[in-house]
């Protein structure tokens, strides 16, 4: 009976952890995604630094270059905000990480203790059978002994 309560709280756990594990990937996910956003959006600041440096070259208008200022202000601000979501979204991932690992091991601890239980109900069993086994040696050898 006990080890049908251990059986279904291990697959309890069991479950929980693959819950937990699936949040870990979803976060995880979602922080890449992030991430490539962050990467996209400075590598975009950075080619728009560099049309604004090649057009200065040639020449501008101080409102041209106002414009070019201004939206590069822009592309800084978007990054500086995709930084925060991106340092949120590792935190996150981190803390997902530790709850999944931590469930891990309950679930571990509880397969062990059903393997450990498992294995003393088992030689409680041969036990009984080897004792069992003596007692039919025991009989028969004194069975043959009245016989002869």
């Amino acid at each position: 009976m006990a080890n049908n309560k251990l059986d279904l709280l291990y697959k309890l756990e069991s479950e929980k952890e693959e819950t937990l594990r699936k949040t870990f990937l979803q976060a995880q996910r979602y922080f890449q995604d992030n991430q490539q956003k962050m990467n996209g959006l400075s590598q975009f600041r950075l080619e728009y630094m560099q049309q604004l440096h090649v057009k200065a070259q040639n020449g501008l208008t101080s409102n041209t270059f106002r414009q070019y200022h201004s939206f590069i202000n822009k592309i800084e601000e978007a990054v500086s905000q995709q930084a925060k979501v991106v340092n949120t979204a590792k935190q996150v991932v981190e803390q997902r990480r530790k709850l999944w690992i931590q469930q891990q091991a309950k679930a571990k601890a509880i397969a062990k203790l059903i393997e450990k239980q498992q294995l003393a109900i088992k030689q409680k069993q041969d036990k009984a059978e080897q004792k069992m086994l003596d007692e039919f040696a025991t009989i028969q050898f004194f069975q043959r002994r009245q016989a002869v």
